[in-house]
């Protein structure tokens, strides 16, 4: 399907970082075709490439599976380091592992859970780096279309773009232990938020439920959320 002006295999993604086998990558596919085809602006930075939407996968099995059933493929790894380091960072916090209790074994909560968690954190992200341009060129890969972006994997690795993900790793690791407090705020914001479409849920409902509405219906309480919780001036994003 087109995202961007670029078509967009889900069948043909990044390889993923963890292990996964073939019915829990057709469960993505079938979950996540409905959910681009929503064109969620709201969402746009975690919905944009086929390299943001393979990250989107990496949460979403997180938060869908057992994390003793949890494993890293080494071998994948090594290709993706800004996925990675964005993995690792995020699944350990506390907020994360709260998250993946409420979501373990419901497909549909996880991908909500890790569409949101993405977009919150690629905003963060950009707002950070958008004037270091040697980390922002690296990191913008992950939510800006290129012309070769179906086809980085066909050929070696420039060692210009390998020094670019090494530089970036290391900004971001930088990035989020100087500003600990900061990263701590923005996914207590994305639980808080997520506690938020639970609750209207609830209100709608008049029950105790631990679903929440369809990805297209997540775009309201978004522009909502956004509205009570943010300011345009705050360039943190943590509210």
């Amino acid at each position: 399907m087109l995202i961007n002006g670029i078509e967009i295999d889900l069948a043909n993604l990044e390889k993923p970082l963890l292990l996964i086998n073939e019915d829990e990558e057709i469960l993505f596919q079938r979950l996540m075709l409905p959910t681009l085809q929503y064109e969620l602006i709201q969402c746009q930075l975690a919905l944009s490439t086929r390299k943001s939407i393979s990250l989107v996968r990496d949460f979403w099995l997180a938060l869908y599976k057992d994390r003793e059933q949890l494993y890293i493929n080494s071998g994948h790894a090594m290709l993706y380091p800004i996925r990675l380091i964005l993995y690792e960072l995020v699944t350990k916090t506390e907020h994360f592992k709260r998250l993946s209790k409420k979501s373990l074994g419901d497909e549909c909560l996880s991908l909500i859970y890790a569409v949101v968690l993405l977009q919150f954190i690629m905003q963060w992200l950009k707002d950070r780096f958008q004037n270091n341009m040697e980390v922002y060129e690296a990191m913008k890969l992950l939510y800006r279309v290129t012309e070769d972006d179906l086809d980085d994997e066909q050929v070696p690795i420039a060692r210009e773009h390998l020094i670019a993900q090494a530089i970036a790793v290391k900004a971001i690791r930088y990035e989020v232990k100087e500003n600990a407090q900061e990263f701590a705020s923005l996914l207590y914001q994305t639980y808080n938020f997520l506690n938020y479409l639970h609750d209207k849920v609830k209100e709608q409902e008049g029950n105790e439920t631990n679903s929440l509405p369809s990805m297209r219906n997540v775009a309201d309480s978004l522009n909502l959320f956004y509205s009570e919780r943010y300011t345009t001036d705050n360039p943190s994003f943590t509210g």
